[in-house]
This record gives C-alpha cells, sequence and structure tokens, in this order.
C-alpha cells in the first residue's frame, strides 16, 4: 500500500494486546498537535429477520472542537445514502455541548447514547415523530474490550435488547453486534492511493464467538484491482481477532476475497480464512444482507453493511464498513453509460 496514509488501522504491534480502564469509555480529548486528531464510538444493532441494521457514529476533532454525530437505520440494500429508513448525521457540531465528558452524548436530532457503566452497559435512545421512529435499547457487554496493542483503539462484542418503531413499524431487538472505540491519533483525510479497506465483524446468535479482521484483499486471490494496485501479500492484512473459549486471541493471519456489485462497487458477498495464534483456522463466507453507501468523510466513500455469515455451519451476523479511495473509484466506477451496455 504506497503512501499510506491509513496506518491507523494496524494494531502498532504483531503480538498481543493492550488494555484499557473504564475511563477510556469517556471522552480523552487529548493527543498529538494536527487538525486530524481524531476521537471515535461506533455502536450498532441490528433486526437480522427483516434485514435491518442501525449505525450510530460519533466522530471528534479534539483540536478543532468539532463533532459529527448521528445514526443510520436501513432496511435492505439501498442505492443512495438518503435512500435509508433514517439518515440523520449532521457534520458540524460542537463537541462540548453534544459530548461533553462522553457520559451522555446528546445529539440535536434526538439521538442519546448514556454511559450507564463504562465499559460494560449503554443506553441509547432517539426520537423523531416526524418519521415515526423511536429507538430505546440496551447495549450491555459480552466480553471485556478487545485493545489494541497501541492502547488507542478497541473493539467489544455487546448484546442489545428494546425496540425499535422504524417508519411506524414496531421491532424487538435482541441482537449481537461488535462496537468500536479509538482515540489519540492522527487520521489523515487525504488521498490514499490504495484498493479497498475494509473491517468486518460477526457473533454468532449466542454470542459465544465473534471476530474482527481488517484488511485489504489478498492480492494472490486475484482481485480485480491487483493490476492497478501495489499491495503486498503480507501487508494486506492489518489487525484481527477471534473470540472464542471466552477470551481473545489475536490472528495470525487472514486472507480475504470480496464480490462486488461493479456497477456500485458494493461488496456483495465475502469469503475469508483467518488463522490464529493459537493454530486454530476456519474459512468464513458471508453475504451481504442490507447495505446504504456514506462517505464519512468528503474524501472517501463507504458502504455500510449488515453481512450474514456462515461459520463451519454456525450462522453469524456483523458489520462490514468498506473504505474506498479516488483512485479507485475513477478507475471501477462505471459511467452511467458504460452500466447500460
Amino acid at each position: 500500500m504506497s503512501a499510506d496514509n491509513a496506518e491507523w488501522v494496524t494494531s502498532g504491534s504483531a503480538e498481543g494486546f493492550g488494555s484499557v480502564v473504564p475511563a477510556d469509555d469517556l471522552y480523552h480529548g487529548t493527543g498529538p498537535e494536527g487538525d486530524s486528531l481524531t476521537e471515535t464510538w461506533f455502536w450498532g444493532f441490528n433486526v437480522p429477520d427483516v434485514a435491518i441494521n442501525c449505525y450510530v457514529y460519533c466522530w471528534v476533532h479534539p483540536n478543532l472542537g468539532v463533532v459529527s454525530a448521528g445514526l443510520i437505520i436501513y432496511q435492505g440494500i439501498k442505492r443512495q445514502h438518503l435512500a435509508a429508513e433514517v439518515f440523520d448525521m449532521p457534520m458540524f457540531l460542537s463537541a462540548a455541548t453534544v459530548v461533553g465528558d462522553g457520559r451522555d452524548i446528546e445529539v440535536p436530532n434526538g439521538l442519546r447514547m448514556e454511559v450507564v457503566e463504562p465499559l460494560e452497559h449503554v443506553h441509547m435512545t432517539f426520537s423523531d415523530p416526524g418519521r415515526e421512529t423511536e429507538v430505546d435499547v440496551h447495549m450491555k457487554a459480552v466480553a471485556p474490550p478487545v485493545v489494541r496493542a497501541n492502547g488507542k483503539h478497541f473493539e467489544q462484542v455487546m448484546h442489545t435488547t428494546g425496540t425499535l418503531v422504524l417508519r411506524g413499524e414496531r421491532h424487538d431487538v435482541d441482537s449481537y453486534t461488535v462496537r468500536d472505540r479509538s482515540w489519540g491519533e492522527l487520521r489523515p483525510e487525504g488521498h490514499n492511493p490504495a484498493p479497498p479497506y475494509n473491517w468486518v465483524t460477526g457473533v454468532t446468535e449466542d454470542g459465544a464467538w465473534a471476530f474482527n479482521v481488517g484488511s485489504h484483499d489478498d492480492p494472490t486471490l486475484d482481485p480485480h484491482w491487483a493490476a492497478d494496485f501495489d499491495v503486498a501479500p503480507e501487508k494486506a492484512f492489518k489487525d484481527g481477532w477471534v473470540w472464542r473459549d471466552g477470551r481473545a486471541i489475536r490472528l495470525a493471519r487472514s486472507s480475504k476475497r470480496t464480490e462486488r456489485d461493479m456497477s456500485t462497487l458494493r461488496p456483495t458477498r465475502y469469503v475469508l480464512t483467518i488463522e490464529d495464534t493459537e493454530g486454530e483456522e476456519l474459512e468464513i463466507t458471508g453475504e451481504v444482507v442490507a447495505g446504504v453507501p456514506w462517505g464519512g468523510w468528503h474524501n472517501i466513500a463507504c458502504h455500510l453493511a449488515l453481512v450474514k455469515w456462515d461459520v463451519a455451519g454456525r450462522t453469524a451476523w456483523g458489520e462490514s464498513m468498506d473504505v474506498q479511495w479516488n483512485d479507485y473509484v475513477w478507475r471501477y466506477g462505471q459511467t452511467e453509460a458504460d452500466a447500460s451496455r
């Protein structure tokens, strides 16, 4: 990955995990100088039987004092971000007003994320009578945070229960997902001459097994971009872990192949082989059942998705966040004339 400006997706070490304390779930607001100093929270939940996914994001630029925060709730495959049942993601808000110390994040659009107990329990509410949408769910930890070795990012398996009323239709929520949290690093928004980077997660329906992989596709599997982007095979996998037998285990390697709808470049299917540091190897396949495009910042395209995974015959559900930069989309994004042929 030449001229890589996205090294913040790596663990900073090939071995082991870092550690966190409950205060790390709250706002830090510190780090190196630079406009791109970033602090984020991602939470989510799903209703798999009806292909509904909810994506909640809070992205602070501490050195600028601004925050982008909101939610996206989508059902099935959407071609445009505003085709989501609910899309409400204000880009420029006061971090001091919205985030405070991170215990009670309140966005003016009706979204509230209240930390009941750091690293253990978050209460999410959202009310939008005009769109006939209400959310009242509790997100509770299933496992301790899995922390990158640099101690500035973690993922955590959560169990979410409660109710969702979406455009007037009520749904019971009882699902598992992997949330994440980052702080203290620069996250440059400049162009990255690289193929898509993908962050995927999955949790089995009983919550007992989970995984996370951040990677490019394996260039040895002949992805469609192989002739145009020089990615060393050993650099394609960035970071990952598996949760099994009540503990987190680092991945030693992962090899991924992504199938795409080439008219939109969105992922449709994944095939992953993962091997953990204890030698256990698994092949995991995933089908995208719901998706929506969203440019998290203007210099990227990001396809969000709910994925149904097959893990050696077990079903798991999880997220896909597929990030694309200008060179890739310029090369492979079709014009309307191309798409009609």
